[in-house]
């Protein structure tokens, strides 16, 4: 396995998506300092999953993201994939058949990563996973950076153990140790709140078992009495129907009382229509005489009428007139003193006119002056104006130059302040680290991210519990409601059945009398018969008794012994198929058998029937058949020639009996369906309580995690508050403070500089300000003069424009006064001549009126002696209707004494009929209770007593009732509760044998781990040691080097480097000089690498502390490891970059831009030798 490729964009200077590949064996990256080489490093190390921005070189996770330059603007995204060739496998399990593993880490601006592995989304610890093992991680020991040797040299004993445990491949086995521990923290504690369930468990079985044994003698109680109560209901029943059978006698009487009441009233209507029509002609000769009557008045109205309008026409005529003539000589006056106005007002027109010309010229010479005026005033202005301006621009300016030089002063004493303050802050400061704070705080976020997941867990199961509840409710209530809605349809069903029985039944003497001749009866004709729907009633009205006809073969046994029968009627059948109808029969349409299917005993009882849909069908298709055939309609009248048969369905017991059969086959059907949907609603509730139970199991469990969360992220705060170190804090703080001190004394420079040209501006403005006052004086006096000049031009100029004014004004108003004076003039001639006109044609019209008043009083005095006959007509027809009132009102009184008694006897007969549907429908409700209690009537009744009485039985009732009530409240559900629990207890002590098994396992499983670990560590620590005492000579030129424990307890001792560089005493690495330290570091790595090589190696600089010697040693080395191990160095040394087989160059052309440029030294070295 090896690096193929990275694919770095956004990602700090790398700005342009920019591949860099690695061919194999040593790849040597080179370029000026400050190019960006080692931002290569700190890719690979963040797509590893680096989360501290301090290891990345930067203050936030952000700061990966390219920033900008001069010439570019910032991005939004930095994103860096690698790309491992796993053609060898080396990562096995999932990953063993990719021969491509690519991994690639994106962060926004917002500062959230996004991890992909072979492009499907993953978490950061699916990318750990994968490389655990391998020597490859953001910290492990195939990474060697700018720093790491010297971290590497001076680590503590312990963190020199984990590069161990990361080449033993242990850190696997600690992962595994970690996880069985908090699998072994959680199966104890669920051990302690199955302890706790269990307990509680038992004390709720101890209070269920006694409420059980309650239970079950309350449904004991309950039984005997629903037995008591169907008997008290038999009871009733029996009552009722004897009840209904005295009722029923008397409603026939009443009926034929009303048959004979009704009669009679028909008599009375038909007399009292013959009166009627007689005073219906009697009213019409009535009207007739009354419209002449009316027609006669009319006309002498009219009359009289016209004769009154000509009266007042006359008069109003002689008043309009009078009124005019006077009006005309009031005009003519008016008239003649208009025309002397006018005369007048001519002559002060004429003069006024040239008095208007001549104040128009003065005027004309005023303005001229006052625009020369005018001219002259706003120069005067504009230079004033403009000298003020300058004098302004000029105070400005030095106002501006003071209030800089007051902020330039008040800005150096701040800062020279602030430079003290922080030469005495930096004084007091110390260095520190803060890694142990940065690993903290990274704990912390993972812990406040697993608590965040947790609690959303457990709101979305609080949701799906909610819901599953109210699933289950909804189940319930279906199951509620499928159980109610199957009782009432089996209730229904035997009640039709006990009233299908009843009207198909036969008398216990006929029944008697068939046992005795051994014959067995078969089923009723109106079981048999399938009748089109809508015409139950014609076939039940037209069979009638015959559908208690039995089919049996023994009709001749019957007939033989037909003597024997004592009383009762009955009709046996021989059963067998209807046949065909004879073609001489009327069309198959109109007969009744053919909407019935049954036995052939109906091709004998509906011959000749014919069916019509309503009455007037009927009648017409009767008068069409011949003699003995019949018409039936869907109601059940059934007409014949001669006779009509009619009956009131609710009256016969055989009445409904074919609608209640097909009403029994619906219910048999819907019975079964409500069976199913019923078995459907207890199997969805079943699965609706059995999904409510694990969700409660979940939750608890989700609790239970979520404390343990809650508990290691306050742990983990106190560490924080505790630990948090104050080292880094302070050198970062330091490093602020000194380049702020160091901005602050360039700027206090730049401040007095800036102060010094500030004072020089202020001087020059305050001169130009002097200079621009002295202009602004004299251009102030210069308009003062020409402002003067210009009032006095204005005041001319308004002088003659008033008295042009005042001229015009009063030749406006003479000439508005002779306008006003010729229209009233007009006016009055023509008001002259229409008066003149109107007089003429008042006169004409009086004379016209007197001619016509003698003609119409002759035609009013003709109108009233016709009236006068017409009346008396009248009177004598009011006379013969009054006759046949007073007959039409006595007949009316007789019909309503016959109408009262027939509502009288109606209302009686409907009371009794009422009373029966009562009792009718009571049985029914009896019954249907009955079947409702669940109990074997039929036995029940056989068994009950005739002389049985309805109160001993209620009060049998109360002492049953009296005895449940002494129970208390009881818990139906107790019985049922208790089985679950007793289930659910021994589940539960199932659960704490598993658990306790599953604890024993874990335990066995921490035990083994400890074991491979000790002898991997133990293993790894001897091979290290080897493999640091043979290259440690080989770097130095001699010399020793080895490997030592800290403690016996392999699980956690600490390991430290001890080491004698040639011609030295062996001590300590921390006593030898920076390039022994290096050359120490890269033993150790390189020892580490013998034993598990990582896919890579990255060494930043590592050859810098090294002289030309031991340069040369660390490259002999590096290419012997070479075939091995791919390596990736960052390097300025010559020697080194000789060693490399690929050289991958890095410039920054664009500043702030890294660009890649690579060569293949075997290439270029083969292409240079050809050139030569």
């Amino acid at each position: 396995m090896r690096l193929s490729r990275i694919r770095l964009a956004g990602f700090k200077s790398f700005v342009e998506t920019t591949p860099v590949p690695f061919p194999g064996g040593i790849t040597a990256i080179v370029g000026p300092n400050g190019c960006g080489k080692s931002n290569i490093i700190d890719a690979v190390r963040w797509v590893m999953g680096e989360s501290s921005a301090k290891h990345l070189r930067g203050g936030s996770m952000a700061d990966v993201i390219f920033s900008g330059s001069s010439a570019r603007k910032p991005v939004g995204q930095a994103s860096i994939e690698l790309v491992f060739d796993n053609s060898d496998a080396t990562l096995g399990g999932q990953y063993a058949g990719f021969a491509e593993i690519a991994v690639r880490r994106q962060v926004n601006r917002d500062g959230q990563s996004a991890y992909y592995l072979n492009g499907t989304r993953c978490r950061r610890r699916d990318i750990t996973d994968v490389f655990l093992g391998t020597g490859l991680g953001p910290r492990s020991y195939s990474i060697i950076e700018q720093g790491t040797i010297s971290r590497l040299i001076e680590a503590k004993p312990e963190e020199l153990r984990g590069y161990l445990e990361e080449a033993a491949g242990i850190s696997l086995y600690k992962e595994r140790r970690r996880e069985t521990e908090r699998r072994m923290r959680d199966t104890r504690d669920n051990l302690e709140r199955l302890e706790d369930v269990r307990d509680e468990v038992g004390r709720q079985l101890e209070k269920l078992s006694q409420q059980a044994q309650t239970a079950e003698r309350y449904r004991t109680l309950k039984a005997e009495a629903r037995e008591r109560q169907a008997e008290l209901l038999l009871l009733r029943v029996r009552e009722l129907d004897a009840e209904r059978q005295a009722l029923r006698s008397t409603l026939n009487e009443r009926d034929n009382a009303l048959e004979a009441k009704v009669a009679e009233q028909r008599r009375v209507e038909r007399d009292i229509e013959a009166l009627r029509a007689q005073h219906a002609e009697g009213s019409d000769a009535l009207n007739a005489i009354q419209g002449r009557y009316y027609q006669i008045g009319s006309d002498i109205a009219r009359v009289e009428q016209r004769i009154t309008h000509r009266r007042e026409l006359r008069e109003t005529s002689g008043r309009e007139l009078s009124r005019n003539r006077e009006e005309l000589s009031q005009a003519q006056s008016a008239l003649q003193a208009d025309q002397d106005k006018a005369a007048v007002l001519t002559e002060r027109i004429d003069t006024l006119t040239p008095e208007l010309s001549a104040a128009d010229t003065r005027l004309s010479e005023s303005s001229e002056a006052v625009v020369a005026a005018q001219s002259g005033y706003d120069q005067a202005l504009s230079e004033r104006d403009r000298s003020a301006r300058e004098r302004a621009d000029a105070e400005h300016t030095a106002e501006l130059e003071r209030a800089r030089i007051e902020e330039l002063e008040d800005r150096q004493i701040e800062q020279k302040r602030r430079h003290e303050k922080l030469s005495a802050e930096l004084a007091s400061l110390v260095d520190g680290d803060s890694e142990r704070s940065e690993a903290l705080a990274t704990e912390r976020q993972r812990l406040e991210r697993d608590v965040a997941e947790a609690h959303h867990q457990l709101e979305d199961l609080a949701a799906q519990i909610q819901s599953a509840r109210e699933e289950r409710t909804r189940a319930q209530a279906a199951v509620d409601q499928a159980r109610q809605a199957l009782l009432d349809a089996q209730a229904r069903q035997t009640s039709l059945q006990t009233l299908q029985e009843a009207a198909l039944g036969s008398e216990s003497e006929v029944s008697r009398w068939l046992e005795t001749l051994g014959i067995e009866p078969g089923q009723r004709l109106g079981e048999q018969l399938s009748v089109e729907p809508g015409w139950e009633g014609a076939v039940e009205a037209v069979l009638g008794d015959a559908l208690q006809a039995i089919a049996s073969s023994a009709t001749d046994t019957a007939a033989a012994q037909a003597h024997t029968l004592g009383h009762g009627r009955i009709m046996l059948y021989r059963e067998r198929s209807a046949s065909a109808r004879p073609s001489a029969q009327a069309p198959a349409p109109t007969l009744l058998q053919d909407k019935v299917k049954g036995p052939a005993l109906i091709n004998d009882l509906l011959a000749f029937v014919h069916v019509a849909d309503d009455e007037a069908a009927a009648q017409s298709l009767l008068a069409e058949l011949p003699a003995g055939h019949s018409v039936v309609t869907p109601e059940g009248r059934w007409w014949g020639h001669e006779w009509l048969r009619l009956r009131a369905m609710e009256d016969d017991a055989q009445a409904g009996v074919l609608a209640r059969a097909r009403e029994l086959d619906a219910l048999a059907a819907q019975i079964t369906a409500d069976q199913s949907g019923l078995e459907r609603a207890q199997e969805q509730l079943a699965k609706a309580d059995a999904q409510a139970q694990a969700l409660d199991a979940q939750r608890s469990k989700a609790l239970d995690a979520r404390s343990e969360l809650e508990r290691e992220l306050a742990g983990v705060m106190a560490r924080i508050d505790a630990e948090a170190s104050q080292r880094q804090a302070q050198a970062e703080r330091q490093q602020a403070l000194e380049a702020e001190r160091d901005d602050l004394a360039e700027a206090m420079e730049q401040g007095v500089a800036s102060v010094r040209a500030a004072r020089d501006r202020l001087q020059t403005a305050l001169d130009q300000a002097a200079r621009a006052d002295t202009q602004h004086g004299e251009h102030v006096e210069t308009c003062e003069q020409h402002k003067a000049a210009l009032v006095s031009a204005r005041e001319a100029e308004q002088t003659a424009r008033d008295q042009r004014q005042d001229i015009a004004l009063r030749l406006e108003s003479a000439q508005t006064a002779q306008q006003s004076l010729d229209q009233a003039i007009t006016r009055l001639q023509a008001q002259i001549e229409q008066l003149e006109a109107r007089n003429t044609e008042l006169l004409a019209a009086l004379d016209e009126v007197s001619d016509s008043d003698e003609r119409l009083e002759q035609e009013r005095q003709d109108g009233l002696e016709q009236r006068v006959r017409v009346e008396a007509e009248l009177s004598e027809a009011r006379e013969r209707l009054e006759h046949t009132d007073q007959q039409l009102r006595e007949l009316a009184e007789q019909r309503s004494a016959a109408e009262t008694a027939v509502s009288e006897l109606r209302a009686a007969a409907e009371s009794s009929r009422h009373r029966d549907y009562e009792i009718e429908a009571r049985i029914a409700t009896q019954r249907e209770q009955l079947q409702g209690l669940e109990v074997d009537a039929q036995a029940l009744d056989d068994g009950l007593d005739e002389a049985a009485s309805q109160t001993e039985w209620e009060r049998e009732i109360e002492k049953l009732d009296q005895r449940i009530r002494r129970l208390g409240p009881i818990n139906l559900a107790a019985i049922d509760e208790h089985k679950h629990l007793a289930e659910r207890k021994t589940y539960l002590d199932e659960q704490q044998a598993d658990l306790a098994e599953a604890l024993e396992t874990l335990q066995t499983a921490i035990q083994q781990i400890d074991r491979e670990t000790r002898t991997r560590f133990r293993e790894t620590f001897d091979k290290v040691n080897t493999g640091l005492q043979r290259l440690f000579p080989r770097l130095f030129g001699g010399g020793q080097a080895y490997l030592e424990m800290t403690d016996d307890d392999l699980l956690e001792t600490g390991v430290t480097i001890m080491a004698r560089p040639p011609g030295k005493r062996i001590s300590n690495i921390h006593l030898l000089s920076g390039g022994e330290k290096a050359l120490a570091a890269v033993s150790l790595v390189f020892a580490i690498f013998d034993l598990n090589p990582a896919p890579f190696c990255m060494l930043d600089e590592v050859d810098a502390p090294l002289d030309e010697a031991n340069v040369g040693r660390f490259c002999d080395l590096l290419k012997e490891m070479s075939q091995r191990v791919q390596f990736i160095v960052i390097t300025h040394n010559k020697a080194t970059m000789e060693a490399a087989s690929h050289l991958t160059g890095v410039t920054m052309a664009e500043p702030g831009v890294s660009r890649l440029v690579a060569v293949d030294v075997a290439a270029a070295v083969e292409m240079a030798g050809a050139e030569a």
